[in-house]
């Protein structure tokens, strides 16, 4: 079985690549080639192939694979890459090309909260790449994480980078969020490879609701730091808004404040890890 995963350098695609290893032949797109060798040099017998912007589906047209694994996203935008760009229009092109040579699924990597009426564009068109995955008549699996947790966590990084200039962090006590393992997504785009589930979306979550104190503790903790937590409403991080844009590298954006607005938790008319796996790992530990 021949598999394209787009992203598959990412957080969780690393996870993903080393899960279907040896089970499945593994075809994976890069920009740049030197640096997804490296992510894999332990792995062998895998198909590097190079990609840019105005031929990201040449190797669905090559090889035309089995199935294809879209991980491709961005949680900040740049002067060239957009929301709209990166999760719907990548998406759209690769969905055509998996029409045009007649992919048997197509495995997308959508967000929690996806709804193309949401004040964000990162969960707006999140949910018009999945509405343009639904109707394009293939057979799909869409994944709705949460937060998902694991040691590459890009959570982890900015704490890092942050408590070296911050003496103490702001947490939302209003706001909740069902962290993930990222054992378990990887464990769940495995099980959409190999079983024969199709035409479903997944939300995944673990067995915890959470709010961001708790969260941010445990990043502090995770990383071997010591700052104090101050709980405050949600509403705080708006009005900082206009400090956080004065920084290279923002502590959030107004995007991201129109995520925070909503509890990032499953909602529970969609079926999750458990569904597929028959098991949820704790969140806490198992990376």
């Amino acid at each position: 079985m021949n598999i394209v995963i787009y992203g598959s350098d990412g957080f969780v695609g690393r996870y993903i690549v080393r899960n279907l290893y040896n089970k499945v032949n593994l075809i994976l797109p890069a920009r740049n080639i030197k640096k997804i060798q490296k992510v894999f040099k332990d792995l062998a017998l895998i198909n590097y192939v190079q990609i840019n912007e105005d031929n990201i589906q040449e190797p669905i047209y090559k090889f035309n694979p089995d199935m294809v694994i879209n991980l491709i996203g961005i949680l900040t935008e740049t002067s060239n890459q957009t929301f709209e760009k990166v999760h719907f229009e990548i998406t759209k092109n690769l969905v055509d090309a998996n029409k045009a040579v007649g992919v048997k699924k197509f495995v997308q990597m959508s967000a929690l909260g996806a709804d193309v009426n949401s004040k964000s564009r990162y969960l707006k068109t999140k949910a018009m790449a999945e509405e343009y995955v639904i109707k394009s008549g293939l057979n799909y699996v869409i994944f709705r994480p949460s937060i998902i947790i694991g040691r590459e966590q890009k959570l982890f990084e900015d704490f890092r980078f942050y408590s070296k200039i911050i003496p103490i962090f702001m947490a939302p006590y209003d706001a909740r969020v069902q962290p993930v393992s990222v054992l378990d997504v990887a464990d769940c785009f495995e099980k959409a490879v190999i079983s024969d589930v199709k035409n479903s979306i997944f939300e995944l979550c673990g067995n915890e609701v959470i709010d961001y104190v708790v969260l941010f503790k445990f990043a502090l903790n995770f990383i071997g730091v010591k700052r104090a937590i101050m709980p405050v409403p949600k509403r705080t991080f708006k009005l900082l808004l206009p400090i956080f844009s004065l920084m290279p590298k923002p502590i959030m954006t107004l995007d991201q404040y129109y995520m925070l607005e909503k509890d990032n938790v499953c909602c529970g008319r969609y079926k999750g890890v458990r569904d597929l796996l028959g098991f949820v790992r704790d969140w806490k530990k198992d990376f």
